[in-house]
């Protein structure tokens, strides 16, 4: 922290120490009553009691929230964080509250909470009561919070999913791409049939893996593969050499986006040059639980039909669903993006 901040952080802390002070004083006198000011051995002993109480409480319970948050983000799971939160406090007030007493009452007051155990129990359970009260309530506006944000975002992720499908689906009735296609087919029917014939299933399999995929979050990463395989042997039949696109996955576990592949793949095609002078070379691997697709960069002046969408659609989906980020990186000479595999669906 630079000085500026440590002079805030430390005037912060003062002001709490003051409000703490002052709550801890009210607090002590609803408990004791006059007999607080019966002496100033026994006010300064039981406020200082008191303070002790109250502000190991607040702090202990600000850095449990701090450290839950850090972990299970609000954000992320509300529910989540809220449990978390909420038995790591419990837990925390229980020791705090014993502990404090117990220490405070042998070194100070020269009293073993021990050898009357009833006479300082009701105490400790209406001071855990307060705090649990006062901390509960704390957590739970901040749930409250973050569930409406959590619904909207939910909401709106939906409505990006359906977008990056949409999207999927309109570059495969492109007319460019339509028109490509066929005149392909048409080639292929006079001088292969095997591979007319090929180029048909092919051609089919990508329009049913869109549409059967248009009401998942998730889909297994075989799958994706699989349907990744027909949409690259359909280019590859268009471009013949000018396209060199190398598949290295072994491990085939774990679930994807679905369509995010084919979606980096077009984004591949669109803003790059294909050529039989510039051959575009495209490779897919995995490495740990990333997806990683990397194509040698030679980038289009012109890029027609282009809404740029697909890479922050699918970026922003993963922030949602994963803790690990996709990952974009670009140099001279290649552009890659790194796509984490979710282990399970929960």
């Amino acid at each position: 922290m630079n000085p500026k901040e440590i002079r805030k952080f430390i005037v912060r802390q003062l002001i709490d120490i003051a409000i703490a002070l002052v709550l801890s004083g009210f607090v002590t006198y609803a408990f004791a009553g006059n007999y607080l000011f019966s002496n100033f051995s026994t006010t300064y002993k039981n406020l200082l009691f008191g303070f002790s109480i109250g502000f190991s409480l607040w702090k202990g319970n600000q850095f449990i929230g701090f450290i839950g948050d850090m972990y299970f983000p609000w954000e992320k799971n509300p529910k989540r964080t809220l449990l978390v939160n909420s038995i790591s406090s419990i837990t925390f007030t229980i020791i705090d509250i014993f502990a404090v007493n117990y220490l405070y009452l042998r070194f100070v007051f020269n009293v073993d909470i021990f050898d009357n155990p009833s006479r300082w129990i009701w105490q400790m359970v209406i001071t855990l009561l307060i705090s649990l009260l006062i901390t509960i309530s704390f957590y739970l506006a901040y749930f409250f919070k973050w569930w409406r944000i959590a619904t909207v975002n939910e909401e709106k992720l939906k409505q990006e999913a359906i977008q990056l499908r949409y999207d999927a689906l309109k570059s495969q009735v492109n007319p460019h791409f339509l028109f490509n296609s066929l005149s392909v087919l048409s080639s292929l029917v006079d001088t292969d049939t095997a591979k007319a014939k090929q180029f048909i299933q092919q051609f089919s399999d990508i329009y049913r893996y869109v549409l059967d995929q248009k009401d998942k979050e998730l889909v297994a990463l075989d799958e994706e593969i699989r349907f990744v395989k027909s949409y690259i042997n359909l280019h590859e039949m268009r471009h013949d050499e000018s396209l060199k696109i190398s598949i290295d996955i072994d491990n085939l576990s774990g679930f994807i986006i679905p369509l995010s592949l084919q979606t980096l793949l077009e984004n591949c095609f669109k803003h790059n040059i294909i050529s039989e002078e510039k051959p575009l070379s495209v490779k897919l691997w995995r490495e740990n639980n990333y997806i990683i697709v990397q194509n040698n960069l030679q980038k289009r002046r012109v890029i027609q039909d282009s809404n740029g969408i697909g890479l922050e659609t699918i970026s922003k989906r993963y922030e949602y669903i994963s803790q690990h980020p996709m990952e974009i990186v670009q140099d001279e000479s290649h552009f890659t993006v790194k796509v984490p595999i979710i282990k399970s669906i929960s």
